[in-house]
């Protein structure tokens, strides 16, 4: 098997692959295009940008269900929202309520922490670690994104190292 160059580059997503969405867009047109990506890739989350096209978060699947769950008290409960033989309009409000609601409600803040692209493996998975997170923006030298990293593009470098241990 052929050695990586062993940078960050060799492992990340190009930025420009992954979907991306206003802050300001709804729950629902997240959702949407979540869905088909998730459908057409495998991506199960969305990058976030405010007005600027900075990046203010991630939006994960588990944002979309904890947003669903916090929502839904107001919106008469998971069950109130997910009984489809409930009479009236309240199961249909309720539904309404957490399509409509902004993405900057329901986002994973932006951790203040990246890698640079020709960083080795070994600092995504360190931060990776520590941090507890899994989305872990890549920069190139003028600090512009160019690029994602996640615990599952590291798992060829793992493989690697297994692969590359000497024999007991």
């Amino acid at each position: 098997m052929p050695e990586k160059t062993g940078t960050i580059k060799d492992y990340m997503i190009p930025f420009s692959d992954y979907p991306r969405i206003n802050q300001n867009a709804t729950l629902e047109q997240a959702v949407n295009i979540m869905y088909r990506m998730s459908q057409e890739k495998g991506y199960r989350w969305i990058v976030v940008l405010d007005d600027n096209e900075k990046i203010t978060g991630f939006l994960t699947l588990r944002n979309v269900f904890e947003a669903v769950g916090n929502l839904a008290p107001r919106a008469g409960g998971w069950l109130g929202i997910f009984t489809y033989n409930r009479p009236g309009l309240f199961y249909w409000e309720g539904v309404q309520l957490i399509k409509d609601t902004p993405l900057k409600k329901c986002i994973r803040p932006l951790v203040d922490v990246h890698v640079q692209e020709t960083d080795h493996p070994s600092k995504a998975a360190e931060i990776i670690l520590n941090r507890r997170i899994t989305i872990v923006p890549v920069t190139d030298e003028h600090m512009k994104v160019v690029g994602i990293v996640r615990p599952i593009d590291l798992l060829p470098f793992i493989k690697e190292l297994f692969d590359n241990a000497p024999p007991k």
